[in-house]
This record gives C-alpha cells, sequence and structure tokens, in this order.
C-alpha cells in the first residue's frame, strides 16, 4: 500500500497522522504503542482528515535526527525505526516507521515497566494494564496464555478426571496422564505439576468463560425477545450456542430433484456459522476477565462478538487472505483433535464462500477496540436495498424528515448531536452509509463530513469498511 492510500484510509491500528512534530512524550508512547502491537507509521506533516499540510521549519535531515534521539532518550527497550521524508503535492511529510519486535514490553523510561507500557487500541494509544503486560512477556517467550501453569490449580485428581471424561467423549478415545502432558494440559514447574490455564478454560470454571445470547426486536439493542446465557464446558457452549442461532434464523423447505424428499435450508448457511463460533471460542483473549462472548441476532443481522483484538497484531486483509494466528494454542489443538478445526487459516475462507454461495453478502470481520466482530447479514436484509432500488429506480432517501409534517428536516441548522443521531438512524435503517450520503443527509460540505465521519470512527460509533470508491461505513461494536 503506497503512502497516499494509506493517508485516504485514514488512521487506524497502524497509521497515525501529525500535523507537526508532537511532543516527546506523545512521540514516545505512540511508538510503543506500535512496538507493542503490530508496528505501524507515524506520518508528520499530515491533518487528521487527512490533508496533507507538510512539515514546515528547519533542514529535513536535523528534523529526523532530532526524533531519532527522542525515541532513543524515552524508549525501552531500544528501538531503531525507519524515518524518512516523503514528497506528496510540493510539500514533504516526515515518515517515521516502527517495526514489532519481539523484546516486548516496551515502555516509557521514565515511569517504567508498570506505568510506561502502551498497546494500540484502534486509532488510539491505551496504558496496558498489569494483565496485558504479561501478555506482551509471554509473547516474547512465544508462550499463550493457555500454555501457562495456572497458578490457582496445582494437579488436583478430580478436575483431572473430569477432563480426560469430557476428552474421551470429545475425542472419542482415552487421554492418559503422559497425553495430557503432551497436549500441554499438565505443566511441571519446579517439581510441581500444575494443571495449564487451558483446563478451567476448557471445563467453563472461570466465571467469563461464557456465551451470552439475544434475539432483539428490530435492529436496536433495546428490547429482548428471546435470551440465553450459556455456561458448562466449551464443547456444550458452543452446542447451546448453535441451537439458540437455528431456533432464531429462517428455515425454508423444498421438494428434491427425485420429487420425494423434503430438502430444508437455513437462510444463512449453518457451517458459516458454526466457523465463526469456533472463531470466537478458539481465538478469544481469555485474559479478559470481564468480558464473553456475546452473540445478538437482530432483524437484519447477526453478530457474534468476541473479547480481544486480533493476536499479534494482524489485520482483516491478513486474515482474509489465509493468514492465521493462534492466540490459544492449547485450546485450539484440542479443538483440532475434536475436528472442530479442520485447516489452519481456511475457516474464514470457507465461511465467505458459503455465504456468497447462498446468494448473501460476505459478512464483515471488524475489529473495534478490544473486540472482534463477525457480522453475518440476513438474506430477506441483503436483498432489501437492492429490490429498493430496482422498483423505485432510484437511491435510498437520505433526507431526514421531520415525523408529523414529512418535510425535510432543515439540515444546516442541526446539532451536532443531531448529527450523530442522523447518521446513527441511516445506518440502523439501512446498514451502511457512504461519505457522499452522509453529506446529502447532514446537507453539509464534503469536508466537515468527513470531520464529523472521522470523529464518529475515532468514538468507536461506526467502523469504516471497504476501501476506495467502494469504502462505506457501518455502525461500530456496542456491547450492553
Amino acid at each position: 500500500m503506497t503512502i497516499l492510500e494509506q493517508i485516504a484510509k485514514g488512521e487506524g491500528k497502524v497509521v497515525e497522522f501529525k500535523e507537526q512534530l508532537p511532543s516527546s512524550d506523545q512521540l514516545a508512547k505512540t511508538i510503543v504503542a506500535f512496538s507493542n502491537t503490530a508496528g505501524g507509521k507515524i506520518l508528520l506533516g499530515v491533518k487528521n482528515n487527512g490533508a496533507i499540510c507538510g512539515v514546515e521549519g528547519g533542514f529535513l535531515p536535523d528534523y529526523m535526527d532530532r526524533i531519532s534521539n527522542m525515541i532513543h532518550d524515552m524508549v525501552h527497550p531500544l528501538i531503531v525505526p525507519d524515518i524518512y521524508s516523503y514528497a506528496i503535492e510540493e510539500k514533504n511529510i516526515i515518515v517515521i516507521e516502527v517495526y514489532q519486535s519481539p523484546l516486548k514490553p516496551y515502555f516509557l523510561k521514565s515511569v517504567g515497566k508498570s506505568h510506561g507500557t502502551y498497546i494500540r487500541v484502534g486509532a488510539t494509544n491505551k496504558k496496558a494494564d498489569l494483565e496485558y503486560i504479561q501478555e506482551l512477556e509471554r509473547q516474547r517467550l512465544n508462550l499463550s496464555f493457555d500454555e501457562d501453569h495456572c497458578v490457582e490449580y496445582v494437579e488436583g485428581q478430580t478436575m483431572t478426571q473430569e477432563l480426560q471424561s469430557l476428552l474421551a467423549v470429545r475425542l472419542q478415545r482415552g487421554i492418559s496422564e503422559e497425553q495430557m502432558f503432551n497436549l500441554k494440559l499438565l505443566k511441571k514447574q519446579q517439581g510441581q505439576v500444575y494443571l495449564t490455564n487451558a483446563v478451567p478454560i476448557l471445563l467453563g470454571r472461570m466465571d467469563h468463560v461464557a456465551i451470552k445470547c439475544a434475539r432483539f426486536k428490530g435492529d436496536e439493542s433495546g428490547v429482548f425477545i428471546d435470551r440465553k446465557e450459556i455456561g458448562g464446558d466449551l464443547f456444550i457452549q458452543l452446542e447451546e450456542a448453535m441451537k439458540f442461532l437455528l431456533s432464531h434464523i429462517h428455515l425454508s423447505g423444498q421438494i428434491g430433484p427425485d420429487h420425494l424428499r423434503r430438502i430444508d435450508s437455513y437462510e444463512i448457511p449453518p457451517d458459516a456459522l458454526r466457523e465463526a463460533l469456533v472463531n470466537a471460542v478458539v481465538h478469544r483473549d481469555y485474559l479478559m476477565s470481564g468480558s464473553d462472548i456475546k452473540i445478538a441476532v437482530y432483524d437484519s443481522k447477526i453478530e457474534i462478538t468476541s473479547p480481544g483484538n486480533f493476536p499479534k497484531g494482524i489485520t482483516v486483509e491478513e486474515i482474509l487472505s489465509g493468514r492465521s494466528e493462534i492466540r490459544n494454542k492449547v485450546i485450539a489443538r484440542v479443538f483440532k483433535e475434536a475436528e472442530l478445526i479442520e485447516q489452519w487459516g481456511r475457516g474464514i475462507q470457507q465461511m465467505n464462500r458459503l455465504c456468497i454461495e447462498k446468494g448473501l453478502r460476505k459478512p464483515d470481520i471488524i475489529e473495534s477496540g478490544m473486540f472482534v466482530q463477525i457480522r453475518f447479514y440476513r438474506k430477506h436484509y441483503s436483498q432489501q436495498r437492492e429490490e429498493n432500488v430496482q422498483k423505485t429506480g432510484r437511491k435510498v432517501r437520505t433526507e431526514k424528515l421531520d415525523e408529523k409534517t414529512g418535510r425535510k428536516v432543515r439540515t444546516k441548522k442541526m446539532t451536532h448531536k443531531l448529527q450523530y443521531e442522523a447518521i446513527s438512524e441511516h445506518l440502523s435503517k439501512y446498514g451502511g452509509i457512504t461519505a457522499t450520503e452522509a453529506m446529502e443527509l447532514l446537507g453539509l460540505g464534503k469536508s466537515r463530513t468527513l470531520e464529523i465521519i472521522g470523529e464518529m470512527l475515532s468514538d468507536g460509533a461506526i467502523v469504516k469498511e471497504g476501501n476506495g470508491r467502494s469504502t462505506f461505513y457501518s455502525k461500530g461494536i456496542k456491547l450492553e
């Protein structure tokens, strides 16, 4: 991706714009956050809205030396980013390119590791808590949380037998103590045998290891039609979550080609839903003790939200291309042994293929803050917008109408709050909005509309999807 393409895409997990050189403290925090997450680029001489203003004043090599010295003086361990200039529209910008490194965690020297470690969450820098710092240290050792020894559980006969019984059923074979060591379900630490963190996770013994399901009325998370909280071992959770999903999507039937048998078909392929659920369970961040997996079924869509951002800083584009990074190695291995995972890196591609073959819009994969969401679009809704265009010969109306008079609201007098609400209402009704549609809806020019969109992106109220001319915006992840 070229620099211009990155600027057009806007700020995010791996790109930050700065009009001029920030304070040394601000710069160091971003450098640390990029190094601890997925790497990234700081573009100096670019405004928040993507307008190129250039870096003014001073000899560029001296400017770059100053940046290098600031980083050297403030960050530990040593980070050596690439710093170079780029000429665009007869203006010079400076690019500070930071690479992900195995020497995590990086932190600010002035305050130390406990208070100076930052990570990148969306387009912002967030101070890492103690648990996340420990996770960064595990990453340095190539150790996942679920294969680390569980300090709360020394090997106990009851829990070990319970796990052996569970796996005997799910793997359809007996599991010896030696095999439990091989699967890293048991671990010896300083002469003592411990259960690893994978064991209480698999058995569902941790309070936050649960799936909360809800069927909402309409497309807002306000009125429940049905809800269920699922506990138990991870296999039970998957089975019960699938039952909940299938009970709330349409099932149709038709006579098969032999004119004798009836063939039933769900509106969304069950295998695609199952793939999304397995991904949510296997790749969720089990360190986030206050969060669980959430399933929300609406009239127009289904959202499966899993705690934790993408592991090791990978991007949506890399996932769609087949790259696979496993956060929970032990759990993933057990699921592979239970034949719930077929081939690494193929699940998302398979999910997309099944939906496209069914005539559905490809599911969206959204990383928003510390959560990842897979959003399926239901068939009747996927066709709604296109059918409206075909019937009327016009695009969807973006005018905001007064409910009593039916007249167009004078959008130029909209308050900031009403502008947010207008876009949110449009998203609830149609699922997405382009920048052009937002301009028509708000009655504003391009630059002001993009400012509002930028604010909503920063707040997490909306997320950007697609690239270039196909760019549009949809609702961000909102957890109740």
